[in-house]
C-alpha cells in the first residue's frame, strides 16, 4: 500500500515563521509540531502520549533491522507493535551506522559495521534503509545519507554531498520519504545537494546541525537552507536541543523538529512552568509545599493534585515515579508552547511571543 502524504502551507510571516496541516494515513498535524524522541518513548504508554498532546513520535529502524535482519517483515506494522495511532516519523539510523563503522567500512554500496551488541560484521545499504522503514509502516520516512560532522573538514563534507546525492538518483524515493541535506556547515556543499534532489520529494530533513553548534550558527544555516528550498516542501530538522533552540528554529520557518528536552529537564528534577521559567522541585524549599506544579495546568499530573511536596520526596529518595510525574507535565507544557505559538504565528505575533519568553540569545 501507497503511503501519501499532504502538505498544506497555511499562513507564513515576514520574519519566516508559518503554519500548516500535515496529512498522512488519515491522521492530520498541525505544524509547526514536535516529533517526540528520547527517553519520553520508552517511558510514557502510547495514551499518555496522547493525553499529553504529542502527535508524532520517532523510531530508529536500524536497530529493528539489526536484530530481526530478512525477519524484519515478520514484526508488521509499527503503530500495532507499540500501540501508537499517532503519527510514526522513521529514522533510517545512518548516523548510527556511520557512527559504528571505521572509515573503511564508509562504501559506495552503504556502510560496514560491527554489531555493538553481537560484534558481526553488517553491511546496511540505503535500500535496506528505505524497505526496512516501508515494510515497518512508517507515516514518514527519510532518505539513507552518508553523514559527516557538523565542522568536519571541507574534503569530508564534500564526500557526504558526493555520496548523498549519488543514493538520491540511484534509488526512487517513496511519495513519504523526506530527502536527506547534508553538507555540515559548508554552504556550497549544501547547495550542491540541494540541486540534486528529486523534485517529486514530499519535504527535506536538514541533517548534520548537532545540538552543539551554537544557536546562532544554527539558526544562521537552516535560514540559509530554506532560502534554497522550494516553499511548499515540508522542512524538518532532526536536531534537540533548549527551549530557546527548539522555538528560535521553528521562528525561522522549520516545520517539524526533534525534541527530548521533556525528558532531559525531567531527569535534572526540572518542571517546565511556561515562559521560560522552571522549578526545580528537589531542592529542599518544596519539601512542605501543597500547590500542584502549576494551579491551573490542564496536564495529568496537576489535575490530579500531586503536590511539589510529593514530587519532591520521590526525587530526593531516587524513586522513578518522581521523574516520571516532571515527564508526564513537561511534555504537556512544551506541546501546550508551540500550540500557542502556532496561535501566535497565525495573528503574526510571533515576535511578540518570543518577546514575553525574555530568553537572552546567547542564553542555553
Amino acid at each position: 500500500m501507497t503511503t501519501k502524504l499532504a502538505f498544506l502551507v497555511k499562513h507564513s510571516t515576514a520574519m519566516g515563521a508559518r503554519t500548516g496541516f500535515l496529512t498522512v494515513n488519515g491522521h492530520q498535524v498541525a505544524t509547526p509540531a514536535i516529533v517526540q524522541t528520547g527517553s519520553v518513548i520508552g517511558t510514557l504508554t502510547p495514551g499518555e502520549l496522547a493525553e499529553c498532546q504529542t502527535q508524532l513520535i520517532k523510531v530508529n529502524v536500524i536497530d529493528y533491522w539489526r536484530h530481526f535482519g530478512a525477519r524484519l517483515p515478520q514484526l508488521g506494522d509499527l503503530h500495532r507493535l507499540i500501540g501508537w495511532d499517532g503519527v510514526i516519523l522513521t529514522d533510517p539510523g545512518a548516523e548510527q551506522a556511520y557512527r559504528w563503522a571505521k572509515p573503511r567500512g564508509r562504501k559506495p554500496s552503504g556502510v560496514h559495521f560491527h554489531d555493538p551488541q553481537t560484534s558481526e560484521m553488517k553491511l546496511y545499504t540505503p535500500l535496506a534503509a528505505l524497505r526496512g522503514q516501508a515494510v515497518l509502516g512508517a507515516d514518514i520516512m527519510q532518505s539513507f545519507a552518508r553523514m559527516a560532522d557538523y565542522y568536519a573538514p571541507v574534503d569530508d563534507l564534500k564526500a557526504a554531498v558526493t555520496r548523498t546525492t549519488n543514493w538520491l538518483q540511484e534509488f526512487s524515493l517513496p511519495a513519504n520519504c523526506l530527502a536527506t541535506i547534508v553538507g555540515g556547515g559548508l554552504k556550497r556543499a549544501r547547495q550542491a545537494n540541494i540541486a540534486a534532489l528529486p523534485a517529486s520529494v514530499a519535504g527535506y530533513c536538514i541533517a548534520g546541525v548537532a545540538s552543539m553548534v551554537p544557536i546562532e550558527e544554527q539558526q544562521r544555516l537552516v535560514e540559509e537552507v530554506i532560502t534554497m528550498l522550494p516553499s511548499g516542501g515540508l522542512r524538518y530538522l532532526p536536531t534537540s536541543g533548549t527551549l530557546h533552540q527548539l522555538f528560535t528554529m521553528l521562528a525561522s520557518g522549520v516545520d517539524l523538529i526533534d525534541s527530548d528536552l521533556a525528558g532531559r529537564e525531567a531527569n535534572m528534577g526540572n518542571a517546565l512552568v511556561g515562559g521560560g521559567h522552571r522549578l526545580h522541585l528537589d531542592r529542599g524549599h518544596f519539601a512542605v509545599d501543597q500547590r500542584p506544579i502549576v494551579p491551573g495546568c490542564a496536564c495529568p499530573v496537576c489535575q490530579n493534585d500531586i503536590s511539589r511536596a510529593e514530587i519532591h520526596q520521590l526525587l530526593i529518595h531516587h524513586q522513578p515515579l518522581g521523574e516520571r510525574y516532571l515527564l508526564l507535565h513537561n511534555l504537556f507544557t512544551i506541546n501546550q508552547m508551540v500550540s500557542a505559538f502556532r496561535t501566535a504565528i497565525m495573528a503574526n505575533h510571533q515576535t511578540e511571543y518570543l518577546a514575553k519568553l525574555g530568553w537572552n540569545p546567547g542564553q542555553q
